[in-house]
């Protein structure tokens, strides 16, 4: 099994990566590399775990020409590929007829037949993450029904071609996010990172599985309101101290109220309030518990004025008093 990336920039340089059948390992192997750095592209971080290779570009390129990667496999694999920051443009087979784009925080799930194809990164900046596997990886963690069910995915194998489980891709939320820091960022060592990073693995795959599953109305919505939302939802995350209305949030989305909770529900799974309470309460903790804050403290910079209030509301989500983080 064998996979080329060839860039446009670095002079064409090619990278080959050469696998067991399916990916298989016995060990994690990592590698981080400066590609271009002349150029300013940034990094590329390679993590190969057991029936799976996984590769995160985080670059920034000082010019403004479009940066392509052509990908070559002689072989099918699947493609989760999520894009944190930028856009990308994926032609299968290098035919521009079948395009695929993914912007900011989107994501998508594509099997890929034995091919050439290109990728174009617009963008200045751009920071995705690409996870290929095999259909034994997908049926070990979903069951055999999830391929055996997908008509796209039958007819796509049957002709020989590229098959986009999520038509325009989907919303990459907070929780999908947060498990792709978790995965980005391990801390641990050895024997012990492989097992946390194969189970985060597994966590992102059946969570963006499901969640695609579960959200088919994304795609009622045009591309300008959906990008309003993930704006939106960008600007609660950092803005979680200020006093968050649904009124103000509307506007800002270019949403009447009504359209605004519906879409948000719809596109996140949960209304617009215990969304933003979910992360005040996740980001509380985290001062708490890591950054010694006191109680008052956390729940005033999370918005919080009166931090009884704050303590009712985390007992009420979590079952137990902000105290114990602290005991």
């Amino acid at each position: 099994m064998e996979i080329r990336f060839k860039s446009s920039e670095c002079n064409g340089r090619e990278l080959v990566k050469c696998f067991n059948k399916d990916f298989e390992t016995s060990y994690l192997s990592e590698t981080e590399y400066c590609e271009c750095k002349q150029s300013g592209l940034g990094t590329v971080k390679e993590i190969h775990l057991n029936k799976a290779f996984v590769l995160f570009q985080s670059h920034t390129i000082k010019k403004l020409e479009n940066h392509t990667i052509q990908v070559a496999q002689n072989f099918p694999v699947f493609l989760l590929q999520i894009v944190i920051d930028g856009e990308v443009t994926f032609s299968f087979n290098e035919n521009t007829c079948t395009e695929f784009n993914l912007n900011k925080n989107m994501y998508n799930l594509f099997y890929i037949p034995a091919s050439k194809n290109l990728y174009k990164y617009p963008n200045h900046k751009k920071s995705i993450l690409n996870i290929y596997f095999t259909a034994p990886f997908l049926e070990c963690k979903m069951g055999n029904c999830f391929l055996k069910n997908s008509k796209k995915y039958q007819q796509a194998k049957q002709e020989n071609k590229l098959c986009s489980f999520f038509n325009k891709g989907l919303v990459l939320n907070s929780q999908l996010r947060t498990i792709v820091n978790d995965f980005l960022n391990c801390s641990y060592s050895g024997v012990i990172k492989q097992s946390y990073l194969e189970s985060k693995l597994t966590e992102l795959l059946l969570i963006a599985v499901v969640s695609g599953d579960s959200e088919p109305v994304i795609n009622g919505l045009r591309k300008e309101e959906r990008e309003n939302l993930i704006r939106i939802e960008n600007y609660i995350q950092t803005h979680l101290k200020e006093e968050l209305s649904i009124k103000k949030l509307s506007e800002l989305a270019g949403f009447n109220t009504s359209k605004f909770k519906t879409a948000f529900k719809q596109v996140y799974g949960i209304p617009v309030f215990k969304y933003i309470t979910a992360l005040r309460i996740e980001k509380a903790m985290q001062l708490i518990s890591e950054h010694d804050h006191t109680i008052a403290q956390a729940s005033y910079e999370v918005g919080y004025k009166n931090p009884q209030h704050f303590t009712v509301a985390f007992k009420k989500k979590l079952g137990y008093l902000p105290s114990q983080l602290i005991k």
